[in-house]
């Protein structure tokens, strides 16, 4: 019986963790970056949702580019995702 190596099994361990806190601090940049720049020619109503849309599409982009997707996201398409998550926060500011 074998066991990993403890450099192979750290290495298991960081690299998605890694991975998770880059895309998520990535998604915030983006979001926030979008939604000022947006703010400029449109209403926050729609700035906000559209720079979240265009954030989680980006990221997502990236993350399928170095062949390391979200364990969820695995097949789905950069734009269905962003277009959904820009729909969510478009008809969660609406009824909050």
């Amino acid at each position: 019986m074998t066991k990993a190596r403890p450099s192979r099994l750290v290495a298991r361990l960081v690299t998605p963790l890694a991975f998770f806190v880059v895309g998520a601090l990535l998604t915030g940049f983006f979001t926030v970056f979008f939604a000022k720049f947006l703010g400029h020619y449109v209403g926050s109503v729609v700035a906000v949702p559209v720079g979240v849309g265009l954030a989680v599409c980006l990221t997502l982009w990236f993350t399928q580019l170095l062949k390391q997707p979200p364990f969820m996201l695995s097949g789905t398409s950069p734009l269905v995702a962003g277009f959904f998550a820009g729909l969510g926060v478009h008809v969660s500011r609406i009824w909050l």
